[in-house]
């Protein structure tokens, strides 16, 4: 029987953890611990959190791992790795890295961008999606608004992609985030 891993599940509300259960769902053998913040949003608390968790997972590494969620907010992403780098180092930790079972995923501009995409592509629509448009408040042309029950069905249908040939108009930084999602679960199932 094949030992069942346990993941750390950091991120900042109910929407950005019911993608991630969408997806992680269909991964077998896998205990999911979720860290949500309970006032819904919250970039500093996500990044304290996950600092937190990263430093439990040193003493108790095999079998486990922390995947947090962060929205972008149009900080930039790298600022945002930056940011979590700072922190992880300030407390001498190891860096990101999915393969290690540290894993963080920046939506860029929000996971409403990777929300639209990924619903965009269940209708079997092409509506143009960039990461720099604030979906959150206005969703793109062609797609009706997204709703609580559309973020774990996204995640479940971004589990079926193979993230070696994504169709065509993916937003880069969701092909970043499925790689190191298929990363961290070889990661953490090691």
């Amino acid at each position: 029987m094949a030992r069942v891993c346990n993941i750390v599940l950091v991120c900042e509300g109910w929407r950005d953890s019911a993608f991630a259960r969408g997806f992680l769902r269909n991964v077998f053998h896998l205990r999911v611990h979720e860290k949500r913040n309970p006032r819904g949003s919250g970039h500093d608390w996500v990044k304290i959190q996950f600092v937190e968790e990263v430093d439990g997972l040193t003493r108790f590494a095999e079998g486990r791992g922390v995947l947090g969620l962060l929205d972008e907010d149009g900080k930039g992403a790298s600022t945002r790795e930056r940011e979590m780098e700072e922190s992880l180092r300030a407390r001498k930790l190891d860096s990101l890295s999915a393969r290690d079972g540290r894993c963080l995923l920046l939506p860029t501009r929000n996971l409403e961008t990777w929300l639209c995409w990924l619903k965009s592509q269940q209708n079997g629509t092409t509506v143009p999606i960039d990461e720099t448009t604030d979906y959150k408040r206005q969703p793109p042309t062609g797609l009706a608004r997204i709703e609580d029950r559309d973020c774990r069905l996204a995640g479940e249908y971004l589990y079926t992609l193979d993230h070696t040939s994504l169709p065509g108009g993916c937003p880069p930084m969701l092909s970043k985030g499925l790689a190191q999602l298929r990363d961290f679960i070889n990661a953490v199932r090691r």
